[in-house]
């Protein structure tokens, strides 16, 4: 019977994949568009969700590897092989953290620098009592805007918190299975011992008779030989 793996290696490091090609994906779609637009406010959210879970999931890759290693569950080629991956991935989850925070400076920027410019016009041509757009209250559609969009980041947050559930679950049914087999290996083990002592019992018996019978052959043979040569002496 093959032991099942004990490192679920595979499981954790396709799952970093994708969640690094997801957050991949939702940088390009928030470059194009505007610091203003609420699926850019949606996606920033989204980024920064998912750039934490995959720091909490390469820390527990980490310790897979690690574990991969101390005891030895990998043959070495494999092991330097994840090692060559987890510095591959770690370097392409700064790469994007650095690209999430430069693309953010920068839409700050170009906002506040419209923002100023667009500011100094509107309050030239404005008449004298009245007052700018910036002092005017937040409308009912901005803060029904800002909810949404808060519900949205909480959306995404119970989302990656039900990923990172499923994903323990099947783990934890991967190590209830493997159990489950090491235990029926060590019955089959056991049976396997019991059958052994029974027979080796039964040849230690066998053997114990054979050399009762081989040691009373001799008694008989020196009987036979006593009752012939009275014989002998009797009629000779």
């Amino acid at each position: 019977m093959a032991l099942v793996d004990h490192d679920s290696w595979d499981i954790e490091y396709e799952g970093c994949e994708r969640l690094r090609h997801q957050l991949l994906v939702q940088l390009n779609q928030r470059q194009q568009l505007g610091p203003k637009d609420s699926q850019y406010v949606q996606l920033s959210a989204s980024i920064r969700s998912g750039l934490e879970q995959l720091g909490q999931d390469m820390k527990h890759l980490k310790v897979v590897l690690d574990n991969a290693i101390t005891w030895e569950t990998s043959p070495e080629e494999e092991l330097q092989q994840r090692r060559i991956d987890y510095d591959r991935l770690t370097s392409q989850l700064r790469g994007i953290r650095e690209k999430f925070a430069n693309s953010t400076h920068s839409a700050v920027r170009n906002a506040v620098a419209n923002t100023s410019s667009g500011s100094v016009w509107q309050d030239q041509d404005l008449r004298p009592g009245q007052s700018s757009y910036r002092d005017a209250p937040m409308d009912t559609e901005a803060l029904k805007q800002r909810k949404m969009e808060m519900l949205a980041q909480q959306d995404q947050g119970l989302e990656a918190l039900s990923v990172t559930l499923s994903r323990q679950r099947e783990l934890a049914t991967q190590l209830g299975n493997e159990v489950e087999d090491q235990n029926n290996i060590l019955d089959n083990l056991a049976n396997a011992m019991d059958r052994v002592e029974s027979g080796v019992q039964r040849e230690t018996q066998s053997i114990g008779q054979v050399n009762r019978r081989d040691s009373t052959w001799g008694y008989w043979l020196v009987i036979i030989a006593l009752f012939v040569a009275i014989l002998v002496v009797v009629f000779v």
